[in-house]
């Protein structure tokens, strides 16, 4: 009967394809001797060639004789068999972990080279329904969304989980019908982990003093959140297309203007897909989402915030900056020469410089700059802005500022330094590609037209 409903579960949640490898990640504990059996026995159906891989962590006197003991039972079953052994307790000094998590982190690394390494399609887990309520407790405790209150799922990325479908009392069951030998974990009931009494006094006090079907109700939670975020998932992905302006693997721009109109739970997600794009999934708070949610409620133009992960996030007028690294101040001066070209490898522009007559001026592209060459100084740079910089400007008495033209302009503060100036050492003729000087314009009076284009490729579009 067992065997049935998990090759049921199994084809339902397409765990396996036909000729597959599965690794089957065996501890030498209840569950997983359960996993090892029922797969051999579901391999011929299924049409897949099983392994088995122990990771000895070297944490307990009893770690070899549980090695020799799965070497052992792989050997009886005629299963191929892989082992490595680590220094779990100095990982996790050395990674400043706790021994669970550095624990769970070596085996999941284990396994990954080990499928890479012999060219498997999976690794099989012995995680079940009483796995899967403590898990989904363990996230509501912590304070955790939608996402987290999936749970374990039946396939994630490489890994698949089996007998998620059945509790322990069948494993019990399965493991006395079949007369299975096991090896227990004296550390599951160290009661210094949180999922150890969550496991041993929490559920069996929610059992019975709330609801004996407690386990059963959470892992209905746990279908129904996977439901709901899947379809969410699909709404964020629709949205991340207008809220996102560009991305790559150590910055994300997002247009502040679209993303306020949306509804918190979708700024919720689109910033966690967007860490997550940044340093992975893993180990973001609700405190981490609430900071960039806040930063962008907060008024000014140049806002920052540092998360963990070192993420840093700036709000600059219209746009959040989500980021593993800060924009620097970018200097550069380079000489003008008509006609000439100019390659700004401090940010990737190019420029190309000629001289025309006005005749050839007015048949000209609106598309390029154009100032009065007769009026501008002999030795004139395509440079970035110094301080004290002043432009005079059509319409306006005296001259403006550079800063305060930014600002008017509301140019972030992270691009300002990549705007290059046409300029002498004392009098700026253009900020390229937003205004012109009145005192470099042409007029009627014009001769000798300087004509600035600016080049387009793919790095630069």
């Amino acid at each position: 009967m067992m065997l049935q409903e998990i090759n049921d579960y199994i084809v339902i949640n397409q765990l396996f394809s036909k000729g597959a490898v599965v690794i089957a990640a065996v501890s030498g504990g209840p569950d997983s001797v359960a996993l090892l059996h029922i797969l051999k026995k579901l391999a011929p159906v299924q049409g897949i060639k099983l392994l088995a891989a122990h990771l000895n962590h070297q944490l307990r006197d009893e770690a070899d004789e549980e090695e020799e003991f799965v070497r052992s039972l792989c050997r009886e079953w005629q299963i191929p068999f892989y082992c490595k052994t680590l220094d779990v307790k100095k990982a996790a000094a050395a990674q400043k972990k706790g021994l669970e998590e550095a624990a769970r982190d070596c085996r999941y690394q284990y396994f990954d080279e080990l499928k890479h390494e012999i060219q498997a399609h999976c690794v099989a887990t012995a995680h079940h329904r009483d796995d899967q309520a403590e898990t989904i407790l363990l996230h509501f405790l912590r304070g955790s969304g939608i996402k987290g209150l999936r749970g374990i799922l039946p396939a994630n990325g490489y890994l698949v989980r089996p007998l998620l479908g059945v509790n322990r009392a069948a494993i019990e069951t399965y493991l006395e019908e079949n007369s299975l030998s096991y090896r227990i974990d004296r550390s599951n009931y160290d009661l210094r982990f949180m999922r150890n009494r969550m496991r041993h006094e929490l559920i069996p006090y929610l059992q019975k003093e709330f609801n004996p079907r407690i386990v059963d109700n959470l892992d209905r939670l746990g279908s129904i959140a996977r439901e709901e975020h899947e379809a969410m998932e699909i709404e964020t992905n629709i949205l991340m297309a207008s809220a996102v302006l560009s991305y790559d693997k150590e910055q994300v721009v997002i247009d502040s203007r679209f993303f306020g109109t949306l509804h918190p739970a979708f700024q919720r997600r689109i910033i966690l897909s967007v860490l997550g794009r940044l340093k992975g999934d893993y180990g973001w708070s609700a405190l981490d989402v609430q900071l960039i949610m806040d930063l962008q409620h907060k008024p000014g133009s140049a806002k920052k915030i540092k998360l963990r992960k070192s993420i840093w996030v700036r709000k600059t007028y219209d746009q959040l900056i989500i980021g593993d690294r800060l924009e620097k101040e970018i200097n550069y001066c380079y000489p003008v020469t008509t006609p000439g070209f100019i390659s700004i490898k401090e940010t990737g522009d190019k420029f190309c410089f000629d001289n025309m007559t006005m005749e050839e001026y007015k048949k000209g592209s609106r598309d390029e700059i154009y100032l009065d060459y007769d009026k501008l100084a002999k030795d004139i740079f395509l440079r970035t802005r110094k301080a004290g910089d002043r432009i005079s400007l059509s319409g306006m008495k005296g001259r403006k500022r550079i800063k305060d033209y930014f600002i008017d302009k509301k140019i972030p503060v992270i691009e300002r330094s990549r705007i290059p100036l046409l300029a002498s050492q004392d009098e700026v003729y253009a900020v390229v590609g937003h205004s012109i000087s009145r005192n470099a314009g042409v007029d009627e009076n014009t001769n000798n037209v300087l004509v600035i284009r600016r080049e387009i490729d793919e790095n630069t579009k």
